[in-house]
C-alpha cells in the first residue's frame, strides 16, 4: 500500500523473471511466476489504489500461519 502502481508492477515482474530473489523457498517467485501480464497489472493497480491508514506501522511479527513456506523468515 502507498507505493506507485508502476513500481509494484515492476517488482512483481522482477520476481517473476528471476531478477529479484529471496532465500529458499522463494514463495514470491513461485506466486508471481504464475501471474500473467494482466494479473500483474490488475494486482498492482488495486494495491496502489488502496489508502494507507494514517496510523499505519509495520507489524512487529506475523503470528498467523502463512499459506505456504517462505524463505523470508516470516512463518
Amino acid at each position: 500500500l502507498g507505493l506507485p502502481r508502476d513500481y509494484v508492477a515492476g517488482q512483481f515482474a522482477f520476481w517473476a523473471n528471476g531478477q529479484r530473489k529471496a532465500a529458499a523457498p522463494d514463495c514470491m517467485a513461485h506466486i508471481t511466476g504464475q501471474f500473467t501480464v494482466d494479473d500483474i497489472r490488475a494486482v498492482s493497480t488495486w494495491l496502489a489504489a488502496q489508502p494507507v491508514p494514517a496510523d499505519a506501522k509495520p507489524a512487529p511479527r506475523i503470528d498467523l500461519p502463512l499459506p505456504l513456506e517462505c524463505g523470508s523468515g516470516l512463518r
